[in-house]
């Protein structure tokens, strides 16, 4: 919903809403009902629901008003009247009528010497609400003030303690206040007063169309004044009451749901937020039609929606229709959707359309107020484009425009329109004053960064802030300051599995006190289990599910009640401790210091307009930029992976997209640290995380061979390993063999054909779990062979074997608090969203003849493996896609792995696609007899895939990338 959707609240809050006037004059009504008692009357109108039925409810005020004035009713009735005609005309966008209501009332009022109560507080602010329809937006906060300190000379400034009637006209107050402050651009003020607005309503008893646009304007205002937690916590009071208290065709549902859509976008869930978006557009056009401002706002949300799930094509075709029309109703949001199609069009590689539009949107925003964050965004936008097209002098200037708004708006300049300008600076020979500009931006944004890390409600992988950061990266690159460009990679790498990491440390460096290792614990899977608690309550919502949100509700607010007397537990226990789990401060001579002459740490990231690369030797660094973009990289990863995951022997594998990819990412200077060290650790982000490196060729084969065999594929060069952070790169050692015990889980109970296909829509029926559905999932019948052959292949003399019935989620709870060296899962993988209901990763497992909840329904989830503390030296998934992120936008690496590396695991084996049963044994147990005292899991690794490339005895059968490359390393 549009952020500017903010509506002034009486007794009902003003939002402009076209609706038909019923067949019959007012008059005729008024003249009918002259002999009604006016209290009846007055009952009849305030049972009409305004925002529904605005005209209706306008012609019933006047009937009451009309009787009052027959019989010289009380001035105050009149007024209340007055404003509440206003109100109804104010939502039929009679805009000069509804003004000329309440300043008939006021003139009565002032009349009677009925100044000082409750009808003037009110008339007040319903004339600030008017002025501003009709374009006189100054007289709002004045008028708005007024009316607010009348009330709180009335009441004071608590509603909790008041009578519902009195709570309800101060909440009014307070709402209507923080309206006004917020369509002046005074966010922070604007937040303060909200809550305490929402609270006298709820106290005032309100529970028709007043609270659920309350709910609306709150969460809205709570967005822009950056306080995105509190503005998911009203988004869903919101649905949940409308869903509660409205029928289920009031329009206002499109309003809660366009709400709940916007929040959870500025979250980074986009997955969530693209259904209660798509709701909220379907409800807007068939209440207000295509071109009405809300249905325009919706448009424009799921357009943003559909760009960050990478739908390019769509989102720009969403948030440029109807651009002519928003921009006349509404010149803040069309500024919104043109820079947002800017940015869609320049990550499709369109990067002449992505700088028009971004003028475009700057042309709009320069008629704005100095102010006003929307024109502030159109303009940084557009610096950003001129910097990306090198017109740094024109750049330069626009910020000029920029930095001249904050001054005049009397505000602090944001760390990104800071960062911007350093980088700029820098790139215009200003190098010292230029980076010292990014690195005091720097230290806000990390500020930030640790606080929104610490709020379950909002997107865990800190996306937003990605871009941000790739500024940083490219500052110092070109500043060439080679420590802080690793150090701001360090903060890209900055996610969820990194934020696991960083506890995982400190339990095990604190594992001689139970007290702090059990905090440690309730702080990590309490954190966990709200993130998935907060993904499950907005989506009941969205489904109308009130009752199962509100049970939700409550375990979620009992859960983060522990979860913060955990932290100040571990605050007060431990001086160090918030400091431990900010992201770490990394030199080039530590980390150079762990490396041996054979091992080098790879960086690549690619980000909107460039794609930034370090190599990291014992003894040589090498940075790099390069004009490949996310724009390219993304093709190219799209065009391999879809070779990868389905290949066909009639179509060879696009070799010359590999040695493209190779070439962008280890350009000249990167591939020169490389050439002579075997063990690399690769620290990447965005498409390339979904990608083997081993799988790249470094020179073109000749023209129409097909001979895998003979082309130079990176993995005859190296070994590679995934590290997840900088700081991580070869931390650790795996020489040797593990300790423990061997667990073996697979070949799980199914009566699907092997050879069949997951049917991932049907194991769901709307959201309980089918048994029946599970087990017709395709059998695995060779990979009972491979739990054997891999536990031979371990060399540890204690081994667990669970396969068939003993495959099972009560099996595996009676061996949680085993010490395990290796364990093995050769199953089916899943992800979230891949199934209807089904909110997490998990691997699949014996189904139960009957379920007796989620701890028993044959799906041993991402949340159960953490819970169950699952971990081991070695974790092998060997799982379709069992690298992938917990869904399909989310990075790579935050699904299943996550879970294994929260519950402690220090090296995961992982696919990257849907691997062949056969060819999944071959891999894990040729790596596990290639190990060995001096030889790494990816050299390991390396040697079962060579092995299988070179394979003579099956005549280059499996020398297909798509059979060797799948499984990857992730740690030591």
């Amino acid at each position: 919903m549009n952020s500017r959707s903010i509506w002034h609240a009486t007794a009902a809050i003003g939002l402009v809403l076209a609706v038909p006037a019923p067949s019959y004059g007012q008059a005729a009504l008024a003249n009918s009902t002259e002999d009604e008692d006016p209290a009846a009357l007055r009952q009849k109108a305030e049972a009409i629901d305004p925002l529904a039925k605005a005209a209706e409810a306008e012609a019933a005020w006047q009937a009451y008003l009309s009787v009052l004035e027959a019989t010289d009713g009380p001035v105050e009735e009149q007024a209340r009247a007055l404003n509440r005609m206003g109100d109804s005309r104010y939502y039929q966008q009679n805009m000069d009528g509804a003004l000329q209501a309440s300043l008939e009332a006021e003139r009565r009022l002032t009349e009677a010497g009925a100044t000082g109560g409750e009808a003037m507080a009110e008339t007040l602010s319903n004339m600030a609400a008017f002025y501003t329809g009709i374009g006189q937006p100054e007289k709002d906060v004045p008028l708005q003030e007024r009316s607010l300190k009348l009330r709180v000379a009335m009441y004071g400034d608590d509603p909790s303690v008041l009578e519902p009637a009195q709570a309800k006209a101060l909440g009014l107050g307070y709402l209507n206040y923080a309206v006004a402050l917020y369509e002046a651009g005074r966010f922070g003020e604007a937040a303060d007063y909200v809550d305490p607005a929402i609270a006298g309503m709820i106290r005032g008893e309100i529970t028709d169309a007043t609270l659920f646009v309350a709910l609306s304007s709150g969460a809205n205002v709570f967005v822009d004044a950056g306080r995105q937690v509190d503005a998911l916590r009203l988004a869903q009071e919101g649905i949940a009451k409308a869903n509660e208290l409205l029928p289920e065709d009031h329009p206002f549902h499109g309003f809660a749901q366009a709400t709940l859509a916007k929040v959870l976008l500025q979250s980074d869930r986009y997955e969530e937020a693209e259904e209660p978006a798509r709701s909220a557009l379907d409800i807007m056009t068939e209440n207000f039609g295509p071109n009405h401002r809300h249905t325009l706002v919706a448009l424009h949300n799921l357009g943003v929606i559909a760009m960050r799930l990478g739908h390019y094509d769509e989102g720009i075709e969403l948030m440029l229709a109807r651009q002519e029309r928003l921009a006349e109703i509404d010149p803040g949001e069309a500024v919104n959707s043109l820079r947002s199609a800017s940015n869609a069009a320049l990550e499709a590689g369109r990067d002449d359309q992505a700088l028009t539009l971004a003028e475009k949107a700057a042309n709009i925003s320069r008629n704005l107020p100095a102010d006003d964050a929307k024109a502030i965004g159109g303009l940084l936008t557009l610096v950003r484009r001129l910097d990306e097209a090198g017109d740094y002098s024109a750049a330069l200037s626009v910020m000029d425009e920029l930095e001249q708004r904050s001054l005049d708006a009397g505000e602090p300049i944001p760390y990104d329109i800071a960062i911007q300008r350093g980088v700029l600076e820098i790139r215009e020979g200003d190098q010292e004053a230029g980076w010292q500009r990014v690195a005091n931006a720097r230290d806000t944004l990390i500020t930030q960064m640790v606080s929104d890390a610490e709020s379950f409600e909002l997107g865990a992988d800190l996306d937003s802030y990605y871009e941000t950061v790739m500024q940083i990266v490219e500052a110092a690159m070109v500043a060439g300051r080679a420590e802080d460009a690793l150090n701001a990679f360090e903060l890209a790498s900055w996610g969820v599995n990194a934020r696991a990491e960083q506890l995982i440390n400190l339990r095990r460096d604190r594992a001689e006190d139970p007290a702090i290792s059990a905090r440690i614990d309730t702080l990590s899977n309490g954190t966990r289990r709200l993130r998935l608690l907060a993904r499950e309550r907005a989506a009941m919502l969205a489904a109308g599910r009130s009752d199962d949100a509100t049970i939700a509700a409550e375990e979620i607010a009992e859960l983060q009640r522990s979860v913060t007397q955990a932290r100040e537990q571990l605050s007060e226990a431990l001086p160090g401790f918030a400091e431990s789990l900010r992201p770490a401060q990394l030199s080039l001579t530590e980390l150079q210091s762990r490396l041996t002459d054979d091992e080098a740490v790879l960086i690549v990231m690619p980000a909107r307009s460039q794609t930034f690369a370090m190599a990291i030797s014992a003894d040589t660094v090498a940075i790099a930029q390069t004009d490949g973009a996310r724009s390219a990289i993304r093709p190219l990863v799209a065009q391999l992976r879809s070779a990868l995951d389905n290949p066909a022997p009639s179509d060879p594998f696009p070799t010359g997209a590999a040695v493209r990819l190779h070439d962008l990412i280890m350009p000249p200077a990167i591939a020169s640290v490389l050439s002579q060290r075997k063990n690399v650790a690769v620290v990447t982000s965005d498409a390339l995380s979904r990608l083997p490196f081993a799988s790249l060729l470094s020179a073109a084969p000749s023209a129409g061979t097909t001979d895998y065999q003979a082309m130079d594929w990176l993995v005859r060069k190296h070994a590679f390993s995934t590290s997840l952070m900088p700081s991580l790169a070869f931390a650790g050692t795996d020489e040797g063999a593990p300790a423990g015990s061997y667990l073996g889980v697979g070949a799980p109970q199914l009566s699907g054909s092997s050879q069949g296909i997951i049917d991932e829509a049907a194991l769901y029926r709307g959201s309980a779990l089918s048994l029946d559905d599970i087990r017709a999932l395709p059998a695995l019948p060779d990979s009972e062979d491979e739990v054997h052959r891999v536990g031979k292949a371990s060399q540890l003399a204690k081994r667990v074997i669970l396969t068939g019935a003993q495959a099972t989620e009560s099996g595996l709870r009676q061996l949680a608090d085993t010490d395990f060296g290796i364990i093995l899962f050769a199953t089916h993988g899943l992800m979230e969203g891949e199934i209807g209901g089904l909110r997490e990763p998990a691997l699949v497992l014996t189904p139960p003849a009957e379920a007796t909840g989620p701890e028993n329904d044959g799906l041993l989830s991402a949340s159960e493996i953490a819970d169950l503390g699952l971990a081991a030296r070695l974790v092998i998934l060997s799982a379709c896609n069992s690298s992938a992120g917990r869904n399909g936008t989310a990075p790579a690496y935050t699904g299943l792995a996550n879970a294994f590396l929260s519950s402690g695991s220090e090296s995961l084996m992982l696919s990257h696609w849907r691997v062949r049963d056969d060819v999944a044994t071959e891999l894990t147990v040729g790596m596990l007899e290639e190990a060995g005292p001096g030889r790494s899991y990816a050299e390991a690794l390396q040697a079962a895939q060579l092995s299988m490339i070179d394979d003579t005895a099956s005549d280059g059968a499996l020398s297909h990338p798509a059979l060797w490359a799948p499984m990857v390393i992730l740690g030591n």
